[in-house]
């Protein structure tokens, strides 16, 4: 006989107790991000909407990307504080010297970088210790 039947109803109802103060949590987050890895470039949209554009911070240091929004609220009713984070390592081919950020009037904020040019290989000639020599003679 097993024991299943009598403990399920428990933990059904426990966790949908716990649970209970979860719900909207996927409303909270509304900073969702998309990011693009293509041959030519490498690309983040976030959505920022909630924050203004003086509590924005970006940060490059090597290839590591981090964005932070970080805001307070105080008023007569009390004191509220948001904040997000989001830290990208930025691929090995990425031009870091290049960059760059916009934020749209909507709260968009876009953050693209142009890839490395690919250096294309090339063939090396192989000289014999001869030639070298008698070119130094000359």
């Amino acid at each position: 006989m097993s024991l299943y039947h009598y403990y399920r109803p428990t933990q059904h109802s426990l966790f949908n107790e716990w649970m209970r103060d979860f719900t909207g949590v996927d409303r909270i987050n509304k900073n969702s991000s998309e990011i693009t890895n293509t041959d030519e470039k490498f690309a983040i949209n976030l959505n920022v909407s909630q924050f203004k554009p003086e509590n924005l911070k970006i940060n490059l240091e090597g290839r590591t990307l981090t964005i932070q929004g970080d805001e307070e609220v105080k008023n007569e009713h009390g004191y509220s504080k948001k904040s997000f984070s989001r830290v990208i390592l930025l691929p090995e081919n990425v031009d870091v010297s290049a960059v760059a950020s916009n934020l749209s009037e909507d709260g968009k904020l876009a953050i693209e970088a142009p890839k490395k040019e690919v250096v294309q290989g090339r063939s090396i000639e192989i000289q014999r210790k001869e030639a070298l020599e008698e070119k130094a003679r000359e």
